[in-house]
């Protein structure tokens, strides 16, 4: 696609839906994700993407292989729970790219889980011991 041709679109976009009628949210979990929006708040939401894409051919991406568009999601209530304050933009191939491992943070449930099953553990063992010397002092 060319950038006459995204040009039309975004512009398209702009002049057709208001964002003072947008509506787009989301939510996150520690199991997963969603958007929500109403139809002018998605498509002001994508706009940002396109303005993005048009961006890539601008740049010279001197300094690295990827370079960082800060897209407008100012018209958006509640802008702290938008998923993408920034978006990393490349002209590599996804063959050229090596993936980045996302270390995944452990919830505090996670973390309570395996304090929980260290102390348990711990009290088996205690007990097991004053058990045993109990046993052993009854028999003998």
């Amino acid at each position: 696609m060319t950038n006459e041709e995204l040009d039309k679109i975004i512009k398209k976009i702009e002049q057709e839906y208001s964002e003072s009628d947008a509506y787009f949210d989301s939510e996150f979990n520690e199991d997963f994700g969603f958007a929500k929006g109403n139809k002018s708040g998605l498509l002001l939401y994508a706009n940002e993407f396109l303005k993005a894409v048009k961006e890539i051919d601008k740049r010279t991406f001197d300094e690295g292989e990827m370079e960082v568009y800060n897209p407008n999601f100012d018209w958006i209530v509640g802008i702290d729970s938008n998923p993408f304050q920034y978006i990393k933009i490349t002209k590599k191939l996804s063959g050229e790219i090596k993936p980045e491992k996302q270390t995944e943070k452990e919830s505090w449930k996670s973390k309570l889980f395996g304090i929980g099953c260290v102390v348990s553990l711990i009290f088996v063992v205690i007990f097991s011991v004053i058990g045993m010397t109990t046993f052993f002092k009854w028999i003998s």
